[in-house]
């Protein structure tokens, strides 16, 4: 990855050179969850409710997007999932929210999410990345921006993304890179024990806090999707299930206009609120 361009929440993915400017685009925040306090809840990302996710051009260079999409195949949780493409070596595209600001890694109990590639990719090494907007430490006042730490699949399974199946990742387990610095780079990624042993209070960036799901750089092209990411802290998982649509479940969903923005379960619309209320009701 060449570089981030100031203002949004990424930073790298497989083949990427480190970066240490700030991140623009998502608005930063201060120490806090952001969204929701945690809890073993399930939160549904979709255009119509987007709960602080945002797809962003991470590079600035275009040639690629992202949009949520049905499928592909089944996906791992509801209907749906979030999908990355990108058609030049120079895009980043990613999926990111500027949330658990402040939260130390010693703290993370769950990093879990799932990957689907579309494209060919002889190696069989890309998939989406997840990465965290990285602070040293959190309990200091240093709120310079400090890069991301990383997690990319095949450094932890080499040659094991495989092309047109949904594979589910424990990130928490697996190897992480730090985008600036020396320790913990991308040719030496590390264990999160390890990545504690360094700097034992680090977290999410309390002033640009992110979760970023990510796309590129260095890559020639690519189309894939991520679903399923659960992140639980001190035991309380909060899981963040991408959908293109959201299906009607309460009746209230349907008053006053709202049955024309949600659907049946297979993404179908409904004609009116009558109609949505029976789905609610019957199934049909």
């Amino acid at each position: 990855m060449k570089r981030l361009i100031p203002g949004i929440l990424l930073v790298l993915s497989v083949g990427c050179a480190s970066d240490v400017s700030a991140p623009a685009g998502l608005t930063p925040r201060g120490p806090s969850l952001d969204i929701a306090p945690l809890s073993a809840t399930t939160i549904v990302v979709s255009p119509v409710t987007p709960n602080g996710w945002a797809f962003f051009d991470d590079n600035g260079n275009g040639n690629g997007g992202g949009a949520f999409a049905i499928g592909p195949a089944v996906a791992p949780l509801g209907a749906g999932s979030a999908g990355l493409n990108l058609t030049a070596s120079n895009a980043g595209w990613a999926l990111g929210a500027a949330i658990l600001g402040g939260t130390r890694f010693a703290d993370l109990t769950t990093v879990a999410y799932s990957t689907y590639r579309q494209s060919v990719d002889a190696g069989n090494n890309l998939a989406i990345a997840l990465q965290f907007n990285f602070d040293a430490d959190v309990t200091d006042a240093a709120n310079a921006w400090q890069g991301r730490l990383v997690f990319e699949p095949y450094q932890t399974f080499s040659g094991g993304v495989t092309q047109g199946t949904w594979q589910t990742w424990d990130a928490l387990a697996g190897k992480w890179w730090r985008s600036s610095g020396a320790l913990c780079a991308q040719a030496t990624p590390c264990t999160m024990a390890q990545v504690l042993a360094n700097w034992p209070n680090a977290g999410v960036h309390p002033v640009f806090s992110g979760v970023v799901l990510k796309a590129g750089s260095g890559w020639t092209t690519f189309a894939g999707n991520t679903d399923k990411l659960t992140i639980g802290v001190s035991g309380n998982d909060v899981t963040y299930d991408f959908e293109p649509f959201v299906v009607a479940a309460t009746k209230e969903q349907c008053m006053d206009g709202g049955w024309s923005g949600v659907k049946r379960a297979d993404g179908s619309s409904f004609k009116n609120q009558g109609d949505c209320i029976q789905y609610v009701n019957t199934g049909k």
